[in-house]
């Protein structure tokens, strides 16, 4: 019962922020520019500086370089995943001009926003370092294959492959450069002033609710005859809650890691769609109408699937 109100109240305080995004649009307090603004911030400014103090503060150097073999769970799990999105994409027949996006919200969930407050409230604190280590496999994967895919999507120009110079100008953005800085503090053994360290961890703390403002906004303005739920929506659950959380415990036969490290990776793989997909597509000129229809299907689903993961897990 407990794992049971503790999975509901991480999914409830999710919808209630987007909710609020949702309400402030209706009565005309936000708009599209303001939805385009808190793209801007976030991207530019809160989650570099988030991820500057989340992985040069919650892991520590040993704890990464014990336990490294483990990253290799999540990041081949992550990018097998995202291969299975490219097989199903080109079977049914996915729209050309979604595949990148539709591969993406398959693959990657969404682990800072809503998976590191899901495993702490289910693992507690010692999970965090388990789940930060899901998250650097995750960001990298994100901004060199999903980003590539989603800016593929609104591309007409596609003879430039994924170890190109574009994608190298892709990775090379704000917050890969914060995730860049966290790890080198994290490796040098460099802490930040306090009152540096405390400024941005304060920033930082706007990006979840600035980013579900914005999935809320957007939701508003599409409408209610915009949202649909087809093939594409129905493969997307079976990605995030089936098949990325079964590649998890599959690669855990090979890479045995402690049984919390797992039990953070199966939760962590299997949590509603990255928000960020909609802001990337939307940047990018891709679907991203596409984008908030799963991430609003799987984040409300989620609140169904949690506690019957919980129960799997404590029976594996």
């Amino acid at each position: 019962m407990q794992t049971f109100l503790s999975s509901l109240q991480g999914v409830l305080m999710i919808f209630l922020i987007l909710a609020l995004g949702y309400y402030l649009a209706r009565i005309k307090w936000f708009d599209e520019k303001i939805a385009d603004l808190f793209v801007k911030l976030v991207l530019n400014v809160s989650l570099p500086l988030k991820l500057v103090v989340n992985i040069s503060s919650t892991l520590t150097k040993k704890e990464l370089l014990s336990y490294g073999r483990g990253i290799l769970i999540p990041f081949f799990s992550i990018f097998l995943s995202y291969l299975i999105a490219c097989v199903f994409a080109w079977a049914f027949k996915v729209d050309r001009k979604k595949r990148g996006t539709f591969a993406a919200t398959f693959s990657f969930s969404n682990s800072i926003f809503v998976g590191l407050p899901m495993c702490q409230a289910l693992f507690g604190e010692e999970a965090t370092p388990y789940s930060l280590m899901y998250y650097i496999a995750s960001t990298f994967l994100w901004w060199t294959l999903g980003v590539y895919g989603i800016a593929c999507d609104a591309s007409e120009k596609r003879q430039d492959g994924l170890f190109s110079l574009s994608t190298l100008k892709r990775m090379i953005n704000p917050p890969i450069l914060g995730f860049m800085a966290g790890l080198a503090l994290l490796f040098l053994n460099i802490k930040l002033p306090d009152f540096i360290f405390k400024g941005f961890k304060m920033v930082g703390e706007i990006t979840t609710p600035l980013s579900l403002f914005y999935v809320g906004i957007v939701i508003y303005e599409m409408g209610r005859e915009k949202f649909e739920f087809g093939k594409e929506a129905v493969m997307v659950f079976l990605g995030r809650f089936i098949i990325t959380p079964a590649l998890v415990l599959v690669l855990n036969l090979f890479i045995k890691v402690p049984e919390l490290m797992r039990n953070v990776f199966i939760i962590m793989s299997a949590m509603p769609v990255m928000v960020n997909t909609s802001i990337l597509a939307r940047v990018y000129g891709a679907d991203y109408e596409f984008a908030i229809n799963v991430i609003s299907y799987t984040t409300l689903f989620s609140i169904v699937v949690m506690p019957f993961l919980m129960l799997l897990i404590g029976n594996i």
